[in-house]
C-alpha cells in the first residue's frame, strides 16, 4: 500500500503530539499523586503529633489535679482534663490503622475524661476530696508513662526509624510500623481502675453466678406473669446474653437469663373508652400483684384508646427516678398492652436512708421566680454513672403553661438537673 509523503508526515506529527500529551498528562498526575501522598503523610504525622501533645497536656493537668483542693481550681482542671481527652480521641481517629492498636490507650483516655466530667459536678462546692486526688494521681502515673512512650515514638518517626502505616510503606525493607510500635506501648498501659468510679466506662457488676434459665422455664414465667397460654408461646429470638423472646397471637414477650420479665408488646388494634383513672388503677394493681412495692405515678398519657404510664419505685418514702417501669393498658378490655421493666431491672437496689441537709423551703430558693411550684418530693436522681443523689424534685409551670421539672441537691441547695416536660 502506497502512502503519500504528506500523509506520512501528518501521521508521524499526530503520533508525536499524542506521545507528548500522554507524557504531560502522566507527569501532571504523577505530581498530583505525589502531592496527595505528601498531604496524607503530613496529615498522619500531624495527627500523631497532636495525640502526643494532647496526652502530654492531659498528664500535666492530672498531675496538678492530684494536689488540688479548691472548688474553682478543681473545676478548671476538670475542664482541662476533659478537653485534652476529647482532643486526643479526635486525633487518634485519624491515624491510619485499626482501633486494636489503641484499645487500652483509648480506654484510658475515655475513663480519664469521663471521671473528670463526673468530678466537675461533685467537686463544685468544696473541690476534690482525698479519694479524688488519689484517683487523679493514679491516672497521672499512667498518663506520664504514656507521654514518655509516645514522645519517644514520635522522635523515631521523625528520624525515619518508624514508618507510618501507609500503602507505599507496606513493602519497605527497613523500619518498624507505627501500628506495631503502638501495640508494644499498649502492653504497658494495662486496665484502668479507679476507686468509687461508676461512670459509663465502669465494668458492669459481676454475674450473680446463677445458672441461666432454660427456654421452657422462661416460657412458663412469661405465661404466668401476663396470664397467657403457655402452649401458644412460640420461641422467636434468643440473644447471646440469655434473653429469650416469645411470640403470641398479637404480640411478643421477653424474659432475661435470670428469669426477669423484661417486656411485652402488642400489635392489635384498640378501640375503647374506659376512663384513664380506671386504667391507671388496673396498671397499679397489676404491678402490686407481681411484687412491686410502693410506686409513684410519674406520668400518665392517653394515646388514642391506650393509657401509657411511668411508675417509679419508692424507697424509704423517696422517689427513685431511674428505678421505673413503663406500662400501657388497653381502653377496651383493660388488658396489659405494653410493658417495659428494663430500667427497673437495671437500677433497682437499696438506697441509704434519706437525710437532707437542706430544707424544702431553702431548696425552693433555687427555683426561678418565673416558675410556680405545683408539687415537691424527695427524689433519688441518677448521676452520670450508676449512683444516685438525694434531691428535691419540683414540678413547676411557666407563665406560658410550660411544664418544667427541676431537681435541687438536698445537700447543697443548688440546682442538680432540669427536665422540660
Amino acid at each position: 500500500m502506497y502512502i503519500r509523503k504528506k500523509t506520512f508526515i501528518l501521521i508521524i506529527t499526530y503520533l508525536a503530539a499524542a506521545v507528548v500529551a500522554l507524557g504531560a498528562y502522566t507527569a501532571v498526575h504523577f505530581g498530583m499523586e505525589g502531592s496527595y501522598r505528601r498531604t496524607a503523610e503530613y496529615g498522619y504525622a500531624h495527627a500523631f503529633e497532636e495525640v502526643v501533645g494532647s496526652v502530654s497536656a492531659l498528664s500535666d493537668s492530672l498531675h496538678r489535679a492530684s494536689y488540688a483542693s479548691g472548688a474553682e481550681l478543681s473545676g478548671q482542671l476538670c475542664a482541662d482534663i476533659y478537653g485534652s481527652c476529647l482532643a486526643a480521641e479526635m486525633t487518634m481517629a485519624v491515624l491510619p490503622f485499626s482501633t486494636q492498636e489503641l484499645e487500652q490507650t483509648a480506654a484510658f483516655i475515655g475513663i480519664a475524661g469521663d471521671y473528670a466530667r463526673g468530678s466537675l459536678r461533685t467537686s463544685a462546692q468544696s473541690g476534690f476530696d482525698d479519694a479524688a486526688r488519689r484517683n487523679f494521681a493514679s491516672l497521672y502515673k499512667t498518663a506520664a508513662a504514656l507521654t514518655q512512650e509516645l514522645s519517644e515514638l514520635r522522635d523515631e518517626i521523625n528520624d525515619g526509624d518508624v514508618l507510618l502505616d501507609e500503602p507505599e510503606n507496606v513493602f519497605a525493607d527497613s523500619g518498624d510500623r507505627l501500628s506495631a510500635s503502638m501495640l508494644g506501648i499498649e502492653d504497658g498501659v494495662g486496665a484502668t481502675e479507679l476507686d468509687g468510679y461508676d461512670g459509663k466506662y465502669a465494668k458492669t457488676a459481676q454475674s450473680t453466678g446463677k445458672k441461666p434459665i432454660v427456654q421452657s422455664e422462661a416460657k412458663a414465667i412469661a405465661a404466668e406473669f401476663f396470664g397467657l397460654d403457655k402452649d401458644k408461646l412460640k420461641a422467636e429470638y434468643s440473644a447471646e446474653n440469655g434473653t429469650v423472646c416469645f411470640a403470641f397471637n398479637g404480640g411478643s414477650v421477653c424474659v432475661d437469663a435470670e428469669g426477669n420479665v423484661l417486656s411485652l408488646s402488642s400489635e392489635r388494634s384498640v378501640a375503647g373508652d374506659m376512663e384513664s383513672s380506671e386504667l391507671e388503677s388496673i396498671a397499679r394493681d397489676f404491678l402490686t400483684a407481681r411484687g412491686f412495692g410502693e410506686l409513684y405515678l410519674a406520668s400518665s398519657e392517653r394515646y388514642g384508646s391506650v393509657q401509657t404510664m411511668k411508675f417509679e419505685c419508692v424507697e424509704n418514702g423517696v422517689r427513685c427516678i431511674d428505678d421505673s417501669v413503663r406500662i400501657s393498658v388497653a381502653g377496651d378490655y383493660g388488658d396489659i398492652y405494653a410493658f417495659d421493666a428494663a430500667a427497673h431491672i437495671k437500677n433497682h437496689g437499696s438506697y441509704p436512708k434519706a437525710a437532707a441537709a437542706v430544707s424544702e423551703l431553702a431548696a425552693r430558693t433555687a427555683i426561678p421566680e418565673t416558675l410556680s411550684v405545683s408539687d415537691a418530693q424527695l427524689c433519688y436522681a441518677p448521676t452520670e454513672g450508676r449512683g444516685a443523689v438525694l434531691c428535691y424534685g419540683f414540678d413547676c409551670a411557666g407563665s406560658g403553661g410550660e411544664r418544667v421539672f427541676i431537681l435541687v441537691d438536698a445537700q447543697t441547695g443548688r440546682q442538680f438537673d432540669i427536665e422540660i416536660l
